[in-house]
């Protein structure tokens, strides 16, 4: 194991020798007390889709993203489960300093619209420059059809290119998790 991308909370021994350090894109550390860190900067809670972006990969730098699912945020849960909230993610991180810097994330703002507490997709596609996330579960009451929504947002920006909402028939019905077909590769000779 290289690195360990968390909350530096429990890790012991060899292993808390691993956790990355927080940084901010200049590369100054950042105060990380009680599971928060400040600048901006937040660990992923109940993470899915965990990749490295080799495309975006260089000089000894390591990208990586994920979708966020947000759930026990902080190590704990909020007074409202309406409080939550997931995110699309893109951290970079320095083996050689073992930091860590958050370049980006998408969702936050969105709040429990578009929160899932399962699966869902964070992934860049270098084809056009864009993050393509899925939040599987958006929204979830447990009283309502389920809207998973599928987003297409301009990588390093907040710019939604493509949504797409998928409605489900009943209460409980929902989607585990989405990815992009090109039929001419799946298709090829």
């Amino acid at each position: 194991m290289k690195w360990i991308l968390s909350d530096p909370s429990g890790w012991k021994g060899e292993l808390a020798k691993k956790v990355l350090k927080p940084v901010d894109s200049n590369g100054k550390p950042l105060t990380c007390e009680a599971h928060h860190c400040d600048g901006g900067f937040d660990w992923t809670w109940t993470q899915h889709t965990g990749w490295l972006v080799p495309s975006k990969s260089t000089g000894g730098k390591t990208v990586v993203t994920a979708f966020d699912n947000g759930d026990a945020r902080g190590m704990e849960q909020p007074a409202m489960p309406s409080m939550k909230y997931s995110r699309g993610v893109k951290y970079q991180i320095d083996e050689k300093n073992m930091t860590v810097s958050q370049m980006w994330e998408y969702g936050k703002e969105r709040g429990f619209d578009w929160y899932s507490a399962i699966t869902s997709v964070t992934e860049y596609r270098p084809e056009t420059k864009t993050m393509f996330m899925y939040s599987a579960t958006a929204g979830m009451s447990g009283t309502k059809p389920i809207v998973s929504v599928l987003d297409e947002v301009k990588d390093g920006t907040q710019d939604v290119m493509l949504e797409l909402k998928v409605h489900s028939n009943r209460a409980g019905m929902l989607g585990y998790r989405a990815l992009i077909i090109d039929p001419e590769q799946m298709f090829k000779k």
